[in-house]
């Protein structure tokens, strides 16, 4: 199930809207947020993060993962928005998303998930993300961590906007 979510996610990553009403969709959101309207500000942030705007499916994931705008948390649907941000360049959601793995928080639990997004997170110029990496390395086995170097290595590719 969150497969799927991540996958239609990044199927609207790709579905570019005007320019004009990105910025919109997300100064709307921002004062909907503002105002306390948070079921409003989210959609609008899905919305706007579904015609591409990175910096809203980054909002729109923090907004699940907090419960914002809606009744609990919705970790899963946090961690398919995380991914799409992510895959898009933007280095919080990666680091978000890893410290998902690392807890299972939404995901299953992935240490060497984890270990690998931090990695290129890091290898991208976050430095939150390398301390959390160095951290996490030592809670893992040398096979963990070879594991997750060999991950890391091979998805690369798919986060290095």
């Amino acid at each position: 199930m969150a497969r799927d979510a991540v996958y239609i996610c990044t199927v609207a990553l790709f579905i570019f809207g005007n320019a004009q009403s990105v910025v919109a969709g997300i100064e709307e959101a921002e004062k909907l947020q503002a105002a306390g309207d948070h079921t409003a500000a989210l959609e609008e942030y899905v919305s706007t993060g579904g015609e591409g705007d990175v910096e809203a499916s980054f909002r729109a994931a923090q907004m699940f993962e907090r419960g914002e705008g809606t009744p609990e948390p919705r970790l899963e649907k946090a961690a398919a928005w995380y991914q799409v941000a992510a895959r898009a360049g933007h280095l919080t959601a990666l680091t978000a998303l890893a410290e998902m793995f690392a807890d299972g928080r939404g995901v299953d639990k992935d240490r060497t998930q984890a270990w690998a997004l931090l990695d290129i997170a890091a290898q991208k110029g976050h430095t939150d993300a390398a301390a959390k990496r160095d951290k996490l390395a030592e809670q893992m086995s040398e096979n963990e961590l070879a594991a997750g170097q060999r991950r890391a290595e091979k998805i690369a590719p798919k986060y290095m906007n």
